[in-house]
């Protein structure tokens, strides 16, 4: 049951960095002004961090051989903590506003800078739930690599103990 449970924080955790990546990389593309561009390739930056968190969780989950409990702990503590960051970023730029209506935003608001400013405003959006969602499964996959951690061994797939063997 625990095995099925990481692979499917595995699978939604890659669903939501493509989601967000995607979203996130057609904001920049079509940025026309520079109008929240710090902001937006953090965005981007923690992105290629979930990226390699999730490869590896992925191909750590395949290849029992590649598993280093210390290397997944890091990996996806560093993607909860700049996801986190990212997405209070991102809703902090936003200010919880309605995209139909824009008027009486400052001139330098995220969501001015493309030629359609209710698309970009929407898209921005939803990232910001995509990395919320992508959070909370950082968060149950590095609960699970912290149990193993804390249970030791160099892999995370260990063999009997050695009050199993029988001599």
């Amino acid at each position: 049951m625990e095995t099925m449970i990481r692979s499917i924080l595995r699978i939604l955790q890659f669903l939501w960095v493509l989601l967000t990546t995607a979203l996130i990389g057609n904001v920049i593309a079509t940025n026309g002004g520079n109008v929240g561009n710090s902001a937006l390739n953090f965005v981007m930056f923690v992105c290629a961090l979930s990226w390699i968190a999730v490869l590896y969780g992925l191909a750590m989950h395949f290849v029992s051989a590649i598993a280093m409990p210390i290397v997944a702990l890091v990996l996806d503590g560093l993607a909860v903590l700049f996801t986190m960051i990212a997405a209070i970023v991102l809703a902090a730029k936003l200010t919880a506003v309605n995209c139909d209506n824009l008027a009486g935003k400052e001139p330098g608001y995220i969501a001015f800078g493309s030629g359609n400013h209710e698309k970009r405003c929407r898209e921005i959006q939803a990232s910001t739930v995509f990395l919320w969602f992508l959070f909370i499964t950082f968060i149950g996959t590095l609960f699970y690599i912290f149990k193993d951690f804390r249970r030791g061994g160099s892999s995370i797939r260990r063999g009997p103990s050695m009050s199993q063997i029988g001599v």
